[in-house]
């Protein structure tokens, strides 16, 4: 196995937790007194963290923040109702096992990245955590990639980064890293994955073990 570090999306990667973001999002909008938003709307805002998302929808930074702090405490509701993608447990635990250094870069801000991470007692896996606010640029801009890869000391050429989304693909491409997508959540959308050009394309989380483990 040449690579030595796996860079992880969170949201639809690592966790089944997009439905419940989206509920958290409409729940947050009714809360400062704003109608629902479709799927489409929000998730093409997706790569940006949660307070920069609202922000954009409803084109008010101060409502903006009060509608992130709604969808804060509902997440932090909904946190335990997140479960774990099959196969994510044994992949990491592999991964581990075989010593190759992990991380997170994700689209969400800190401090709701947290929420859905601590129910899985994931802190042994990852030596970095990347949240949108640690960066400048939101994916597909490859800051977080970058940032993770620094502070794991490692080189592109070493890294995979998983993701179910193109921004995800885009910003491994921008890192210079192998980009994998990973379509087994039920929003993922295989064939517009798979024009991301992606280096592989993992239908499951098994996939990519058995993908490294030709390389």
């Amino acid at each position: 196995m040449k690579k030595r570090g796996l860079i992880f999306d969170c949201d639809g990667t690592l966790i089944d937790s997009l439905g419940y973001a989206l509920e958290s999002f409409n729940y947050a909008l009714s809360q400062i007194g704003e109608g629902p938003r479709t799927v489409d709307e929000i998730k093409r805002y997706f790569g940006l963290g949660a307070d920069k998302i609202f922000t954009q929808l409803l084109g008010d930074s101060k409502k903006g923040l009060a509608a992130f702090e709604s969808y804060i405490d509902h997440q932090s509701k909904l946190a335990l109702n997140m479960k774990l993608h099959d196969g994510i447990r044994d992949l990491l635990n592999q991964a581990r096992s075989e010593k190759l250094l992990m991380g997170v870069v994700t689209g969400r801000h800190s401090r709701d990245m947290h929420i859905v991470l601590n129910p899985h007692q994931l802190s042994d896996h990852f030596q970095i955590l990347v949240g949108d606010d640690h960066i400048q640029n939101s994916k597909p801009a490859p800051d977080g990639i970058i940032l993770a890869m620094n502070k794991l000391g490692l080189q592109p050429s070493e890294v995979c980064y998983i993701g179910d989304s193109i921004v995800d693909i885009q910003a491994a491409h921008a890192a210079g890293c192998m980009s994998i997508a990973a379509v087994w959540d039920k929003h993922a959308k295989k064939e517009i994955m798979q024009n991301a050009n992606p280096h592989f394309l993992a239908n499951t989380p098994k996939d990519i073990w058995n993908f490294l483990n030709q390389k």
